[in-house]
C-alpha cells in the first residue's frame, strides 16, 4: 500500500499537467484499499506552479547542485552567529554566482522536460533559491524536491540569517545570472555591516523597502497562482463529480436490471422446485404400479 511520502513523491515528480489526474487516482487507490486517512491527506496535496516545479525535478537530477545551495546556507549560518562581516561579505558574493548557476540549471531542466519556463517562474527559482540559503525548512523541501510554489524570504529566516535580497531578474534566466552578478555588492556589505551592528544606513533602507516591493509582487502572484490551481481543481472536481454521477446512474440501471433477472430466477427456480416435486411423486407411483404388475406376472407363472 503507497503511504503519504510515497505518493508525495510520486505527484512531485510528474508534469504539471499530470499532477491532478494522477493524484484522483492514488486518492481512488488509497479509498478502494480502505485507508481514507491517506486519501484524505493526498487529496489536500496542492499542484506545485511552473517554477516550484522546475526546481523540483532539478532537485531530482542535480543533487550536487542542491548539496552547493544547501552547503552556502549552513556557510552563511555560521558566519552569522560568529558575527563575521568578511565572512559574510565573501558568502554573499558566492551567493550571487550560485543562485545564477542553479537557476540557469533549473531552466536548463525544464526546458530537456518540454517546458519553458516563464517570466514570472524565473523569479520565482531565483527567489525560491534565496530562501533556501537563508530558511531550513525551505533547504529541507528542496532536498526533498517538495516545493509546492514560491518561497518568499523577508530578510530573516527561523534561524536568523541576514540576507540581503539580490536585484529582482527581468525575465530569463541571462537576466538572472547579469542581476546577480552586478549591483550586488553594495547590498551586501550593508547587509553584512548592519549584521555585524552597524548603523542602519540609507542604502539599507532602499534595499529593504526593495526587498519588501519584491516579496509584496511574489505574495501576490503566488495568490493568483492559488486562484487559478483552485479553479482549476474545482474544474476537475466537477468532471469527476459529473462522471461518478453517469457512472452512478449506469450503475443504478444494472443494479435494476439485476433485480429483474435475480426475481424471474427465482420465480423459475419455484417452478422447477414444484414441478420436480411432482415429478418425484409420479415416479414414485410409477414405481409402485411396477411393483404390482411383477407381483401379478409372479403370480400368473406359478399357477
Amino acid at each position: 500500500m503507497t503511504d503519504l511520502d510515497d505518493a508525495t513523491d510520486e505527484l512531485y515528480g510528474v508534469l504539471p499537467a499530470e499532477f491532478v489526474a494522477r493524484r484522483t487516482a492514488i486518492v481512488r487507490r488509497a479509498k478502494a484499499d480502505g485507508d481514507r486517512v491517506l486519501a484524505r491527506e493526498v487529496a489536500a496535496l496542492r499542484r506545485p506552479t511552473q517554477g516550484a516545479w522546475a526546481i523540483n525535478q532539478w532537485a531530482r537530477r542535480e543533487p550536487d547542485g542542491v548539496s552547493a545551495v544547501l552547503a552556502l546556507g549552513a556557510d552563511m549560518l555560521t558566519a552569522q552567529r560568529t558575527s563575521s562581516a568578511d565572512r559574510l561579505r565573501e558568502l554573499s558574493a558566492r551567493r550571487q554566482d550560485v543562485v545564477a548557476e542553479s537557476a540557469a540549471q533549473v531552466a536548463a531542466v525544464a526546458a530537456d522536460l518540454g517546458s519553458t519556463l516563464s517570466p514570472n517562474a524565473v523569479r520565482e527559482v531565483t527567489q525560491s533559491l534565496r530562501a533556501a540559503i537563508a530558511d531550513p525548512d525551505v533547504a529541507d523541501d528542496l532536498r526533498r524536491g517538495r516545493l509546492v510554489a514560491a518561497a518568499e524570504y523577508s530578510g530573516f529566516g527561523p534561524a536568523g540569517v541576514f540576507v540581503v535580497p539580490d536585484p529582482e531578474p527581468s525575465g530569463d534566466v541571462s537576466d538572472v545570472m547579469s542581476a546577480d552578478a552586478v549591483g550586488g555588492e553594495d547590498s551586501v556589505v550593508d547587509g553584512a555591516c548592519d549584521t555585524a551592528g552597524s548603523a542602519t544606513n540609507t542604502h539599507a533602507e532602499i534595499a529593504a523597502a526593495r526587498s519588501s516591493l519584491a516579496d509584496a509582487e511574489t505574495a501576490a502572484d503566488a495568490a493568483r497562482h492559488a486562484v487559478e490551481e483552485r479553479d482549476r481543481e474545482l474544474a476537475a472536481a466537477r468532471e469527476h463529480a459529473r462522471v461518478l454521477s453517469g457512472e452512478v446512474e449506469e450503475l443504478r440501471a444494472e443494479l435494476a436490471r439485476r433485480d429483474g433477472e435475480l426475481r424471474f430466477a427465482q420465480r423459475q427456480a419455484e417452478v422447477a422446485e414444484s414441478e420436480q416435486a411432482s415429478a418425484a411423486e409420479a415416479l414414485t407411483r410409477a414405481r409402485d404400479r411396477v411393483e404390482v404388475a411383477r407381483a401379478r406376472v409372479d403370480a400368473v407363472v406359478r399357477s
